[in-house]
């Protein structure tokens, strides 16, 4: 929401610029936009590998185990509809993303630990681990902010 007022005065309508701070909502929009192309881009990674691209060790998706072919697809899946979902901005999107992020870094906190198995082969470089958090703190942050300028602006 914008922290702009409106008063009518006969048939004109003239604008209070707000104190000049922030727009959390304008840059929490902005952000769920950029994080919509990101998580499309990986979504659509995914379905390259399974539609037969070979991944970076030149292994193809009919080679994969079952465990983490199973992972493969619920990446695929679950990055598009966040994708989607974040693209329109929506409650729901910012969620779905925020689960498919924490399977992720669960999987990649399993693999530092030491699981064997699928998850060693699922789980994604460090920085790949270091952005997602860093994604994720930025997006509580944006989120609670622009929460909190709305409530403001409805308490007015």
């Amino acid at each position: 929401m914008s922290t702009t007022r409106q008063r009518v005065t006969g048939d004109a309508i003239l604008a209070e610029v707000g104190d000049g701070g922030i727009d959390w909502s304008r840059i929490f929009r902005i952000f769920m936009r950029a994080l919509a192309v990101l998580t499309i881009a990986r979504g659509l990674g995914q379905w390259a590998v399974i539609c037969g691209m070979v991944d970076a060790d030149g292994i193809g998706f009919e080679h994969y185990s079952p465990a983490l072919q199973t992972s493969t697809v619920f990446f695929a899946v679950i990055e598009l509809v966040a994708g989607v979902g974040l693209w329109l901005t929506s409650a729901w999107g910012g969620v779905v993303w925020v689960l498919a992020t924490g399977v992720a870094l669960g999987i990649d906190a399993a693999a530092l630990y030491g699981v064997q198995g699928w998850v060693q082969m699922a789980a994604r470089p460090l920085a790949a681990t270091a952005g997602d958090i860093a994604l994720l703190a930025f997006f509580l942050v944006v989120t609670i902010a622009a929460a909190r300028q709305a409530d403001e602006g409805l308490g007015d």
